[in-house]
């Protein structure tokens, strides 16, 4: 696999681009392993805004290059930073984070290389994680005296459990795509060789082509449940069968089957 030109430092901190699904949003600093900086933050956070406004049913993430995923923060920034300044940065990406992994938009990770610190934490947020076979990914803040900053203690304690989480973190030491694989921290490990953007486009393929209604009665249904199954779940996704079994994709998708058609879905 060649290995994309790598752009000059004044090129934009990010691209966007459109594809059948929704739109892909690319860090663009090779050179930096696609730190993020104040910039990316705002294009991400205007980004999402863009496709929930839009009625897109996807965003992909990813890196350019091969080396990089996301670095995670770029240092660089931190001298001409107030502690409280990159105090409110931490937060803006908390917030965007939390509004990402709770946004009608699927939000996939291609994760193209390394994710370390907050690239991982920005890959923890999305809806799904697909990974290249050579990539690592890891919360060494530890090493720094420093801990994650963008809810990377949450997402990664909800994604792995606390043994493996504290484990991660507590060490800072990387963990390969097979064994984040095995822990439940990606979705999906593209073979050795194969692009993970390419897996992500699948991915998206896949989810969204199914019903929006549907879709979103199961990811609130989920957000829901606790570690034990309890009344108040159990209700709740009683509550979301009535109401999808009321729309419109509902119909059309019964139809569809006993039709053996292809269905249309809507959203509605």
């Amino acid at each position: 696999m060649s290995t994309p030109q790598q752009p000059a430092t004044d090129a934009p901190h990010f691209l966007i681009e459109n594809f059948e699904h929704g739109v892909i949003f690319r860090i663009n600093r090779p050179h930096k392993l696609n730190a993020i900086t104040k910039e990316i933050k705002r294009g991400l956070d205007q980004c999402l805004t863009d496709a929930e406004t839009r009625g897109l049913r996807a965003i992909i993430l990813t890196g350019t290059g091969e080396r990089a995923f996301c670095a995670g923060t770029d240092l660089a920034e931190w001298p001409t930073m107030p502690v409280e300044e990159r105090a409110a940065s931490s937060d803006m990406a908390r917030n965007f984070l939390f509004r990402l992994s709770g946004s009608k938009v699927i939000s996939i990770a291609a994760m193209n290389g390394l994710a370390f610190g907050g690239g991982l934490e920005l890959a923890m947020g999305c809806t799904f994680r697909v990974a290249a076979s050579h990539v690592r990914v890891a919360l060494p803040e530890i090493k720094l005296g420093l801990i994650p900053a963008y809810a990377g203690t949450q997402y990664l304690t909800a994604l792995v459990g606390r043994a493996r989480a504290l484990e991660m973190m507590l060490t800072g030491k990387p963990v390969s795509a097979g064994d984040a694989l095995a822990m439940g921290l990606v979705n999906r490990v593209a073979p050795e060789g194969a692009s993970a953007l390419d897996g992500a486009r699948a991915f998206a393929a896949e989810v969204c082509g199914h019903s929006p209604v549907a879709i979103a009665a199961v990811r609130a249904a989920v957000d829901a449940a606790g570690p034990q199954v309890t009344r108040a779940g159990l209700d709740f996704e009683g509550e979301q069968v009535r109401r999808v079994a009321r729309s419109d994709d509902a119909r059309e998708g019964v139809a569809a089957f006993l039709e053996k058609r292809p269905a249309k879905f809507t959203g509605r």
